[in-house]
C-alpha cells in the first residue's frame, strides 16, 4: 500500500475520532447556530453573513476557514419565526471539509407579560468529503502527476447525513438562558464506512443586559451585555465568558474561551484563546471584527490567531417599522452586532 493512501486513511480516521464542530468566536452575530430558540430574534427580516479564518500562521498549513449564511423572519401574528442556515467548514491541510444546510422553525409563548419561552428546531442535511486538490500521493512524487491512482479509493467516500437540532430559551426584555441539543440524532458521519457517530453537542447559555445611560424619553444610549455560553460535545467542553459594552452606534467586547480550572489532558490546560470585539451597529446593519489572541501551548505567535468578521442586515416593511417599538417588547436581550 502506498505510504500516502496509509497517511491520508490515519489522518480521516483521527478527524473522525475526534470530530468537533466549527465554532465562531462571535457566536451571537449569528445565534441560530448555537440554539435554533434564536430564530426570528429580529422586528421582520434578517440576514447574516460570517467568516473565519482560524490558525493561519502554523507552517505548511492553509488554514482552517468557516463560513456561514443565514437567513430569518419573524412571523409576530403567528409567534413564529422560520431560517435557513449554511455553513461550510474547510479544516486545514487535511483537505476535510464539512457542508450542512438547515431549516428552523421557532415557536414562542409568552408566560406572563414580561417573561416569554421560546422553542426551536433545525433538521437539514450534511455533507463531508475530502478535497484532494489539496493532498499529494507518493505515486505522484514519483511520476510527477497532478493525479494520483489513490483518488479512486476515496472519491466515492464523500458522506450525506441527516442533522437534528432542538433548542428553548427563556427570557425576559433584560435577561436570557437557554439550553439547547445538537446532532440530537447522532449523525454517521465516517468516511470510511466504519460507523463513527457525531455526539450530542450540549449547550447551556445566558446573559443580563445592564444600562448606563438613558435620553430624556428613557431609551438606552448605553449598555453593557454580560453573557456566556457553555459548550460539550463527546469528551471535550469549553466556556465561553465575557461582555460587551455598546455605546450607540459602537461596540466594544472582551471575551475568553477555556476552562482553566479542568485540564483537557493530564499535560494540557483547558485554555483556548482571548477574544478582542470591535463592532458597529446602527439602523439594522452591524458589521463586526474580532480577532482570537491564542493563550494554549499552540501560543499566538506559531497559530497566527484567529480573525473572524460578522455582517447583519435587518430590514421590515413599513408597517412592521411602525410596530417596532411594540415588537421589540418581545425581542430577547442577547448581544446584537
Amino acid at each position: 500500500m502506498r505510504i500516502g493512501i496509509v497517511i491520508a486513511t490515519l489522518l480521516l480516521v483521527w478527524i473522525q475520532g475526534r470530530a468537533q464542530d466549527a465554532q465562531f468566536s462571535q457566536f451571537y452575530a449569528n445565534p441560530v447556530l448555537i440554539n435554533p430558540a434564536f430564530i426570528g430574534n429580529t422586528i421582520q427580516s434578517r440576514f447574516t453573513a460570517n467568516y473565519r479564518n482560524q490558525w493561519a500562521g502554523v507552517p505548511n498549513s492553509t488554514g482552517f476557514t468557516t463560513y456561514a449564511f443565514g437567513y430569518e423572519h419573524n412571523m409576530e401574528n403567528y409567534n413564529s419565526g422560520i431560517g435557513l442556515q449554511f455553513l461550510h467548514d474547510r479544516a486545514g491541510t487535511g483537505a476535510l471539509r464539512t457542508t450542512t444546510v438547515m431549516l428552523g422553525y421557532a415557536y414562542r409563548i409568552r408566560v406572563t407579560r414580561h417573561f416569554s419561552i421560546k422553542t426551536g428546531l433545525q433538521f437539514g442535511v450534511g455533507n463531508r468529503f475530502i478535497d484532494f486538490s489539496e493532498l499529494t500521493f507518493n505515486d505522484q512524487l514519483q511520476t510527477g502527476s497532478n493525479v494520483s491512482s489513490a483518488e479512486a479509493d476515496f472519491r466515492q467516500a464523500a458522506r450525506y447525513y441527516m442533522d437534528i437540532n432542538v433548542g428553548a430559551i427563556g427570557y425576559t426584555r433584560m435577561y436570557y438562558f437557554g439550553v439547547s441539543l445538537l446532532h440530537l440524532n447522532r449523525p454517521d458521519i465516517s468516511l470510511l464506512g466504519n460507523g463513527v457517530r457525531i455526539p450530542v453537542k450540549f449547550h447551556l447559555h445566558g446573559g443580563y443586559k445592564i444600562p448606563v445611560k438613558r435620553d430624556i424619553k428613557k431609551r438606552i444610549k448605553s449598555e453593557v451585555t454580560i453573557a456566556a455560553n457553555y459548550k460539550h460535545e463527546g469528551n471535550r467542553d469549553q466556556l465561553d465568558i465575557g461582555g460587551y459594552f455598546n455605546y450607540k452606534p459602537v461596540m466594544f467586547g472582551l471575551w475568553y474561551r477555556g476552562i482553566p480550572l479542568k485540564n483537557i489532558e493530564p499535560q494540557f490546560i483547558n485554555n483556548d484563546a482571548i477574544v478582542i470585539l470591535v463592532g458597529y451597529n446602527k439602523d439594522g446593519f452591524a458589521l463586526g471584527y474580532s480577532f482570537d489572541l491564542t493563550v494554549s501551548k499552540l501560543t499566538a505567535a506559531t497559530s497566527g490567531g484567529a480573525h473572524e468578521v460578522s455582517v447583519k442586515f435587518e430590514f421590515a416593511s413599513r408597517k412592521n417599522q411602525r410596530k417596532r417599538r411594540r415588537r421589540s417588547r418581545f425581542m430577547i436581550p442577547c448581544p446584537k452586532f
